[in-house]
């Protein structure tokens, strides 16, 4: 991307990156370039984890935030929608931080990929996957997420229950410090040549969640308009449009299956950018090589920054060089800031979360009948 279109990146909603989600498996798939082949048993090794995020990533970019957590307060809008949509065992790509774990546990892919053009989104994911290994249960989980001891709780405690007490329950420099030479331990059996700088930033995201706690926000770095954004405890307890708590922490089955994800290597989080020259095409290259196809691909709000701008014709080549399965989607979040109100809006919220399918988007650009941004996430 260039510099010129790198400096526009400037939002309230995403962070350049994307996830993407490969299959259970049992045998280790190799870097390969032989004929494609159907995917039964794929395992994602050790090894093949650190080499997958060295081969994958590109060279990070400009973004003028921290993006601890997303602040898109519709998120869960869509789970609805991926529950009829969404077949389990596919391949989900995404992009940005911890949003990408609610959508990853509701559609269950066989892999997922995180990219984002910032280093440290990466370097957060590699945090969350050393925390879920390191957790037994999503109490253990949310008690190291912001170093805290693990509170006791009733039996069959609500989720807001958890919560105040998760809020209430002790911490220390001592504990903070403990539990950071834990993670940094388990990241060590990966061998992904992480630098000095690398694990300075792991701390600085650990440190920020310890200090901040439920009360950490998307960013309070670069935009100085840190209480605009909802706090992480907001976040956590949104819901679906029933009215129902859908996020990976809302139930111990969804945390379970999400850890099983991570333990297995299966959530692979890269460096890369969505007009870039190399982290698409490496990715698109690996799936079609070893008989994958996309299933989801969840954007956020990233392609209102590049529509109309250098970067838009590169992201639909990018985009065209994964391989898409026929019922493939996107999810996106639409901010109303961009022109008009979207119809499926629900009160209260700024940003407005949408499911709609790959292949009619790429058919309308192939046709000209994209003319404006709204052409993209019209109904």
């Amino acid at each position: 991307m260039s510099s010129r279109t790198s400096k526009l990146l400037r939002t309230s909603g995403f962070s350049l990156g994307f996830i993407f989600i490969l299959a259970l498996v049992t045998t280790s798939i190799p870097w390969t370039r032989e004929q494609p082949r159907a995917a039964t048993d794929i395992q994602v090794s050790v090894e093949d984890f650190g080499r997958y995020i060295e081969q994958w990533s590109e060279p990070e970019g400009y973004f003028d935030s921290d993006n601890f957590i997303s602040n898109e307060t519709s998120y869960l809008h869509v789970i609805g929608e991926l529950n009829k949509r969404v077949q389990s065992g596919g391949i989900y790509l995404g992009v940005g931080p911890d949003q990408n774990l609610s959508y990853i546990a509701h559609t269950r892919p066989m892999l997922a990929i995180i990219t984002d053009i910032r280093r440290q989104n990466m370097l957060e994911h590699l945090w969350f996957k050393a925390l879920f290994e390191m957790a037994a249960n999503r109490v253990e989980y949310l008690s190291l997420l912001i170093s805290r001891e693990p509170p006791r709780l009733k039996p069959n405690a609500s989720f807001e229950e958890t919560l105040i007490a998760i809020r209430g329950a002790s911490t220390s420099e001592k504990l903070f410090q403990k539990n950071l030479a834990a993670i940094k331990s388990i990241l060590d059996k990966y061998k992904l040549r992480l630098s000095s700088e690398d694990l300075s930033k792991i701390e600085y995201v650990y440190r920020t969640f310890w200090m901040e706690g439920l009360d950490l926000r998307f960013s309070s770095i670069g935009r100085g308009n840190a209480m605009m954004y909802p706090s992480l405890e907001e976040m956590l307890l949104e819901t679906d449009r029933e009215g129902r708590f859908q996020n990976y922490l809302s139930s111990e089955e969804l945390f379970q299956r999400l850890k099983k994800l991570e333990v297995e290597n299966r959530l692979i989080p890269i460096v890369g950018d969505f007009a870039g020259s190399h982290a698409f095409k490496a990715v698109g290259a690996f799936l079609k090589a070893n008989g994958l196809q996309l299933s989801t691909f969840y954007t956020s709000n990233v392609e209102f920054y590049l529509f109309d701008r250098p970067g838009w014709p590169r992201y639909i080549s990018n985009l065209r060089a994964l391989p898409l399965a026929d019922n493939a989607i996107f999810i996106r979040s639409y901010f109303p800031t961009y022109g008009r109100p979207h119809p499926q809006n629900m009160r209260g919220h700024r940003s407005t979360s949408l499911v709609s399918p790959i292949a009619p988007f790429l058919a309308n650009y192939d046709a000209r009948r994209i003319v404006d941004y709204w052409d993209v996430v019209k109904p």
